[in-house]
């Protein structure tokens, strides 16, 4: 059942309703329900991968927590006895996820080959939301042995923590210690949150089905026949890929997060308006902000600080200077953060080259920082004028573009097919001759796009300089107020891309 079919809405309905009319103690037993239920309807043969997950999560943590409490005096020992039961737990939620990424792909492969040879195929199943349940469950493990947060006694308690099912197909990475915390508590309907909660919903929809959904036809068109495009028809299709990825991942991010509040709960934010960095690790920071914070948080620090590295470092200082041993605590890490998050992107070589490459941009950005405020000094340039950092903020997008390049035409073979194309075969005249509008979207539709990416571009300024949207709504007059509901809903309803072909689980972020 996805976020965008009318069985959800009815769904959501039938949850709301039961969460406000019945005993505010069984709260989040209705929750646990209805999350049990949403995951099945995509089969349950999903559902081992995660209760395994969570029958790992639980005894690991209530073992981790029984060690400090024997060794409460004894810090020393405490961790001696719960460090092998954290990595433990760690491999074994590890190997359910590679098994999940690596190994449904393999038996794909094998049964793919089987069907072509007319024989016996094995099913394929695909654990849908591993990545985010299974990040969840690691930093819950890794809390409690940090003592940063507390092991759950009631293993349906921490069921629901690992399946609520706004989060559990495509986040945000919740941390145990935040959002367990709300799940348990008893929630009074609040009208003033029920408002902002739909509210963020039909912003979410709109984002998702009116602009996502549309620029779609027009990428998958295109580079569905590299061959035959021209590099200007490319180029399109990668700018429209990244406001594509942009509108759908965070538009899901406001459906789930606005439904959330409906139910008086508060999700982690994803997302910060990352087009408007001015460099790429400014960009990580606002683009899917949880799951940085989580490789910050877990493999980043870890690493930092590790004894190795810290030898290391000082080895390499001591033989070449302060500065190279300095970049050892820079470049280590973070060339295993973005190797971790390319394979957490795809498995292929194209997605730890995506890695790499931004790891590549923010370790030389960090390392060589001082050369770079030479070289804007020796040229003159005013960095604290707006049109510097417009043109920061354009760099970064670029950068972003190229990054699409190297992972939505699907293979090495076609990213080379795609930088021939943009650098022989350009053929600027296709921005004018009207071809642009035989490419899955007509001119009506193709228009449409760029006056709906102009409204989520002016909404986003607004939240940028500070002002909120939805208070600026709520305190309008009431003909104001309702004509933008109104507005909202049936720009989704008339506007919105579904009928014939359309595929209402396509959230881009669900293959993760």
């Amino acid at each position: 059942m996805s976020l965008v079919e009318l069985r959800f809405f009815i769904f959501a309905a039938l949850v709301v309703l039961l969460y406000y009319i019945l005993p505010k103690k069984v709260q989040w037993l209705v929750l646990l329900t209805a999350s049990v239920a949403f995951y099945l309807t995509y089969g349950w043969e999903m559902l081992p991968f995660l209760l395994a997950s969570a029958v790992i999560a639980y005894f690991a943590g209530r073992k981790i927590e029984q060690f400090q409490v024997a060794f409460r005096k004894d810090t020393a020992a405490a961790k001696k006895r719960c460090k092998p039961v954290l990595l433990t737990a760690v491999a074994l939620l590890a190997a359910l996820l590679v098994y999940a990424k690596v190994g449904t792909a393999v038996m794909a492969a094998i049964t793919e080959l089987l069907h072509a040879q007319q024989l016996s195929a094995f099913p394929v199943i695909v654990a849908l939301g591993v990545s985010y349940y299974t990040f969840s469950l690691i930093s819950y493990l890794a809390d409690i042995y940090r003592r940063q947060d507390k092991a759950e006694h009631d293993f349906l308690r921490l069921l629901l923590f690992t399946i609520y099912f706004p989060k559990v197909l495509q986040g945000p990475i919740s941390r145990h210690k935040n959002l367990a915390p709300q799940l348990l508590e008893q929630h009074r309907f609040d009208y003033k949150e029920f408002c902002f909660g739909l509210q963020l919903m039909v912003w979410g929809y709109f984002k998702k089905m009116v602009i996502a959904d549309r620029l779609a036809i027009f990428v998958n068109t295109v580079f569905g026949n590299i061959a035959g495009e021209t590099g200007a028809h490319l180029l399109v299709a990668l700018v429209f890929s990244a406001v594509q990825i942009y509108c759908d991942f965070s538009g899901c991010m406001d459906i789930v997060g606005g439904f959330s509040q409906i139910l008086g709960l508060k999700l982690e934010e994803n997302f910060d308006r990352p087009f408007f960095s001015k460099s790429a690790a400014e960009f990580w920071r606002r683009w899917h902000i949880t799951l940085g914070t989580w490789f910050k948080d877990y493999i980043y620090m870890p690493i930092v600080i590790s004894p190795r590295v810290i030898g290391l470092s000082k080895k390499v200082r001591d033989k070449f200077g302060v500065r190279p041993g300095k970049a050892v605590m820079t470049v280590v890490p973070l060339t295993a953060v973005w190797l971790l998050t390319g394979l957490w992107h795809g498995t292929g070589w194209t997605y730890i080259i995506w890695g790499l490459y931004w790891g590549a941009l923010i370790i030389c950005s960090t390392v060589f920082e001082p050369e770079i405020k030479k070289i804007t000094k020796a040229l003159h340039i005013n960095t604290e004028t707006g049109s510097w950092k417009v043109f920061q903020m354009v760099r970064t997008f670029l950068l972003f573009v190229f990054a699409r390049m190297l992972t939505v035409p699907g293979s090495a073979y076609n990213i080379l097919r795609v930088g021939k194309r943009l650098l022989l075969r350009f053929h600027p005249e296709g921005f004018f001759d009207g071809s642009l509008y035989a490419l899955g979207l007509d001119r009506p539709n193709f228009l449409l796009a760029l006056v709906c990416i102009g409204v989520l571009w002016g909404v986003s300024c607004m939240q940028e300089k500070g002002i909120c949207v939805r208070e600026r709504i709520a305190g309008s007059n009431i003909v104001f107020r309702w004509a933008i509901y109104y507005i909202g809903f049936f720009a989704i309803l008339i506007f919105g891309v579904y009928g014939p072909g359309y595929d209402a689980a396509s959230f881009i972020y669900m293959k993760f």
